[in-house]
């Protein structure tokens, strides 16, 4: 086999051999490092709202299995007011020519909840008319307020063998669990692992998490990205209120009582 790399020095000549063996490495390595990610957002992407105008921020988006570069800023039309609507990344046209191989793709508003094969979902909103949308949380539950809230509990998100939660969302819920003082060493170092993390936390590591705070040990549970947004939150409410049967099963333990007659 043979690996051909560029020498990057002043006063060097690039050859089209070159050139090729450029193009082929950096197109090639972005391939790779994805390949077991399904379709959705790698990273970015994320959602800001300026002067009640949209915009999705520089990130990257698998789709139909290619790797999208959102380089700039993107800036939405006009909301659409009183209904829910989602809004997706889609790939409209794939044309494949000699030289190469030409895709359209658009941010699209759709009242239509369920995504295509040739779709994944950004957020989702109900905005009233003359209200002013917002993305910013009160708290963790604050996510997936019914109206003027860019909800991204429905998000297309990929990690490493499936779709998961949105980097945000884990983001949030590990901030609120290291904000209260009463938390578990567990839980703060599932907050640490969480904010660590560069990309989407696998979601076998979120519902494992999950399962053993229900009182299960050595099994996953299955269940919808939905799902798992609403067991994290009784989760940070158990925290906060002490409740949590994780915990108080911890306690149990440490304060057994053994008597002899």
């Amino acid at each position: 086999m043979e690996h051909i790399y560029p020498a990057f020095e002043r006063g060097r000549i690039m050859k089209k051999e070159l050139l090729w063996a450029l193009r082929d490495y950096s197109y090639a390595a972005l391939q790779l490092q994805y390949a077991d990610y399904p379709d959705g957002i790698l990273s970015g992407c994320r959602i800001c709202v300026e002067d009640d105008v949209l915009y999705i921020t520089p990130g990257m988006i698998k789709c139909s299995d290619f790797i999208f570069l959102i380089t700039e800023k993107e800036k939405i039309g006009n909301l659409p007011v009183n209904c829910c609507v989602s809004l997706k990344f889609r790939l409209k046209e794939k044309e494949i020519l000699s030289d190469y191989t030409r895709y359209i793709t658009e941010f699209v508003f759709d009242e239509n909840m369920k995504r295509q094969q040739n779709e994944l979902e950004i957020c989702r909103f109900k905005l009233k008319e003359g209200a002013r949308l917002r993305t910013d949380y009160k708290d963790f539950f604050d996510i997936q307020t019914e109206y003027d809230t860019v909800n991204l509990a429905n998000a297309t998100w990929s990690a490493r063998g499936g779709n998961t939660l949105s980097k945000e969302i884990t983001d949030c819920f590990a901030r609120k669990v290291m904000e209260c003082e009463v938390a578990d060493d567990k839980d703060i170092r599932f907050a640490y692992l969480l904010l660590q993390s560069k990309e989407a936390v696998d979601y076998t590591v979120i519902t494992d998490y999950i399962y053993r705070k229900a009182g299960g040990k050595g099994k996953s549970i299955r269940m919808d990205i939905e799902e798992a947004f609403q067991k994290l939150e009784e989760i940070l409410e158990g925290i906060r209120r002490g409740t949590d049967p994780y915990r108080r099963g911890q306690i149990g333990q440490g304060n057994r009582m053994i008597v002899l007659d």
